[in-house]
């Protein structure tokens, strides 16, 4: 399945402060396709959003989705639908089960919504500048000279890649991993 880009032609024509309608689409298009999808990669996410069906350990009582979780549809241990409310309550993006099912372990069938249903302007900028970093150095030039004029590039606009900089930024959109020791079992 191919996700559309992060960001558009026109927001990077803004960006690059050149006029609507100037830049190369398909260049433009393709560096962001390819922008997005390092991005999403790095994330660990699509930033947009899906409903799926997963089995999900249950730790201490707690079952932990990858966020933000918009909404719950079902969570099914051992064969029986749990209560919302009753059974489980939805807090961030932690299922706790209630006094009843918390000493349980073992796995459970969870229905959830997660995801963004906008991307964030963070992540456009992010994309807006690989993208960028791309388009205006396309033959990954480290120097240009015209007669008097020489132009250089720095050495982030080499090769498209996301800088450390970027990588970081990306880490609090990443999937929380469960930290729990599978030794001793």
């Amino acid at each position: 399945m191919t996700l559309p880009p992060l960001a558009t032609v026109a927001q990077l024509e803004d960006w690059l402060q050149v006029p609507r309608g100037s830049a190369p689409v398909n260049t433009v298009t393709l560096a962001l396709g390819i922008a997005s999808d390092m991005v999403r990669r790095e994330a660990k996410t699509t930033f947009t959003v899906r409903t799926v069906t997963v089995w999900k350990a249950i730790e201490d009582g707690e079952i932990r989705l990858p966020g933000p979780v918009t909404s719950v549809g079902a969570v099914v241990l051992d064969g029986s639908t749990l209560a919302e409310g009753t059974d489980w309550v939805l807090e961030g993006d932690v299922i706790r089960l209630t006094s009843l099912y918390r000493r349980r372990c073992g796995r459970a069938r969870v229905t959830f919504t997660f995801g963004w249903p906008v991307v964030p302007m963070e992540i456009v900028g992010l994309v807006l500048d690989v993208g960028a970093r791309a388009c205006v150095n396309p033959k990954n030039l480290r120097q240009e000279s015209t007669g008097q004029r020489s132009v250089t590039f720095a050495s982030e606009t080499l090769a498209t890649s996301l800088a450390d900089v970027e990588k970081d930024k990306l880490a609090r959109y990443r999937p929380v991993a469960s930290l729990t020791s599978r030794w001793g079992r």
